[in-house]
């Protein structure tokens, strides 16, 4: 199986693109699992299907944050193009899954991944972020979102709003960039369902934060 090399992760510096090469990490979780999820670290320039599979010796900090508080760590095995492992979301709430890249050598990541997952609508945006590093934070619930609305994104360093540029990638629709002012919020339009990849930079750190946006009622029924 190809990994990724060391040159590959030279774009873990540079800010997102339409076409650029990302990571990211995305859960699938359904009604009739039995409380059992599948997370994804994912790599490539189609989202949200991987295309390279990353070097073990890349992944660090493999977390999952339940509604509770509670966090326990999880260890994917390569499975193709992805990194994959089945975990438990047993909960009704806010799941918080993460997880860096980080050369061997150094001590900080310099790319870090995040998704969220509201299970049983029990949504609190208030758990959507840390209040440290780099982060991307949606500001309303996911969970209430419909197509057409507007929602509002900051970019936050250590918890303070910070500026910069956010590029969206959609798994439906056109990829885009927004604009984050110091006091103004970015506006990202839900144009369509399915989920969602954002990525920021800002001082040679990126943040990836994936979510979904549920289809309409009866959006499948013919």
């Amino acid at each position: 199986m190809r990994t990724a090399s060391w040159l590959a992760t030279a774009c873990l510096f540079c800010t997102a693109t339409a076409h650029a090469h990302e990571h990211w990490v995305i859960a699938e979780t359904g009604a009739n699992t039995n409380g059992r999820g599948r997370v994804c670290i994912c790599s490539g320039h189609g989202f949200p299907r991987s295309d390279i599979l990353l070097a073990e010796r890349l992944l660090a900090d493999m977390e999952i944050v339940g509604p509770g508080g509670e966090s326990v760590s999880y260890k994917p095995t390569a499975q193709e193009k992805t990194w994959i492992a089945d975990v438990a979301f047993d909960k009704p709430g806010v799941w918080v899954v993460s997880f860096a890249l980080k050369k061997p050598q150094e001590e900080h990541p310099v790319y870090q991944g995040r998704c969220l997952i509201v299970l049983g609508g029990q949504d609190d945006p208030n758990h959507y972020a840390s209040g440290k590093g780099l982060e991307i934070v949606p500001g309303a619930p996911l969970s209430s979102l419909k197509l057409g609305d507007a929602l509002p994104i900051s970019i936050r360093l250590d918890g303070t709003a910070v500026e910069g540029k956010i590029a969206v990638t959609p798994e439906k629709g056109s990829a885009s960039f927004l604009s984050r002012g110091r006091d103004r919020p970015a506006q990202l339009r839900i144009q369509s369902a399915g989920a969602y990849l954002l990525t920021t930079s800002h001082k040679g750190k990126t943040f990836a934060l994936t979510f979904s946006v549920a289809a309409p009622p009866g959006a499948g029924e013919r």
